[in-house]
């Protein structure tokens, strides 16, 4: 990898003094008791690094941390926050990422992520973005559909009858608002998209539905574009329903997007895979990781691999930024535009692990827990993708969840 351009630093991350909940709490010790979280973090002795064994508690602890408490607007239930520092509310991919995470030791509260959801769905299948605190609810937009995956996640863990029938109806009904609202006939493919109502707001609103808000891949619009992710997002949609309500309706939407991925959104000129116009059919040319989401659902062909595993070599190792090093339009500081982001960067990891490029995934892998190990008080939101240095807020939710995927769900062997 080159050097790319010069970069600022910014002031070192701290934390915020707004009532912080940390592990040396009193509270800590009734968290471990009532959520089964020592009984399950106990299960591991033995089995992973003492060091690694640390992770872990950190970030399980981190997401029962940021559980809301008292009276909440989607009260009874228990919300959980993407960080009990800076965020006001529950997140819809958010919620979702911390279903598969708590789905290991606390399946009742992630099934109450999943619930408070079924109870914001609208009548045309939507699920809306935010739900804060104070009642407001953003629902011109969506969130990218990982619920069903991380639902057919839990359900596989602990199964329970009536939660599934819960998930094979709600997520049916997404399914169609997805089909109706953000697919295009003549492809087949998907497409991010938002409420209309506000011209001014509209181009916005889509790059939050992306939740990648303003990565360089909009920077000539989202919405007419064919998203990579979005399309594999979808594929793995459909086998989160053939394991919820299983039926080969599930089995051809499945086969018939991975066609079109495979033949539409692969670029054979950078031999990559990328966003795609609709309008015209011209790539974006922007590398991701994003860009290897073929490769987590499994779809890409040995050779497409092993054209990706050069990529990543030369664009995103090590520190795996939300933007290829090598962009114009990479900022190591950006929010989408180059900082490291767990979630993403798990995806494109696993990915390459899963085709047998071990050595280059563990590289990643080694780097990004190594940036978590640099702030033991607390697990950030994103990092510095050239020194590790902690960016965003403290206590990030899903940064936990995939820190937990990163040491579980890495060999081989889901633990």
């Amino acid at each position: 990898m080159s050097t790319p351009k010069k970069w600022r630093a910014s002031p070192p991350a701290t934390i915020p003094r707004n009532g912080t909940r940390m592990p040396s709490d009193p509270s800590e010790a009734e968290i471990m008791r009532t959520t089964g979280l020592d009984q399950w973090l106990s299960s591991f002795y033995g089995k992973i690094s003492a060091d690694e064994y640390n992770l872990l508690s950190r970030a399980a602890r981190t997401l029962e941390g940021n559980v809301s408490r008292g009276k909440r607007p989607w009260s009874p239930l228990r919300g959980i926050l993407p960080s009990c520092c800076w965020f006001a509310g529950v997140w819809n991919w958010d919620s979702a990422f911390h279903v598969m995470a708590l789905s290991r030791w606390n399946p009742e509260l992630a099934r109450e992520q999943c619930r408070i959801f079924f109870r914001l769905q609208k009548s045309n299948g939507m699920f809306p973005d935010v739900w804060r605190e104070n009642g407001e609810l953003m629902d011109q937009y969506g969130k990218p559909p990982v619920f069903p995956w991380a639902a057919a996640i839990l359900e596989k863990r602990f199964p329970d009858p009536r939660f599934r029938k819960e998930c094979a109806e709600s997520y049916r009904r997404n399914e169609e608002f997805w089909v109706k609202y953000r697919n295009c006939p003549e492809t087949g493919l998907f497409h991010y998209d938002a409420d209309k109502t506000e011209p001014a707001k509209y181009e916005t609103w889509v790059r939050w539905e992306s939740g990648l808000d303003n990565s360089p891949r909009w920077d000539h619009g989202c919405a007419g574009l064919y998203a990579i992710d979005l399309n594999c997002y979808m594929v793995m949609f459909y086998r989160a329903m053939n394991e919820l309500d299983p039926s080969p309706e599930w089995v051809k939407k499945e086969q018939i997007l991975i066609e079109k991925i495979e033949s539409l959104l692969w670029n054979k000129e950078a031999q990559c895979y990328q966003d795609r116009e609709i309008a015209g059919g011209k790539f974006n040319g922007v590398i991701s990781p994003a860009s290897f989401m073929p490769l987590f659902i499994g779809t890409a062909s040995p050779e497409r691999a092993r054209s990706m595993a050069k990529i990543a070599e030369e664009h995103e190792t090590p520190g795996w930024p939300s933007v290829s090093y090598h962009d114009p339009a990479f900022d190591p500081e950006g929010y989408w535009r180059g900082r490291t982001w767990l979630n993403i960067a798990y995806f494109a990891l696993k990915g390459l692990k899963d085709y047998g490029y071990a050595e280059l995934a563990e590289t990643g892998r080694r780097t990004l827990l190594d940036y978590v190990r640099k702030t033991p008080g607390f697990i950030s939101e994103n990092y510095h993708p050239l020194t590790g240095e902690p960016l965003g807020c403290s206590h990030f939710g899903w940064s936990a969840a995939f820190v937990i995927e990163f040491i579980l769900n890495w060999d081989g062997q889901n633990l």
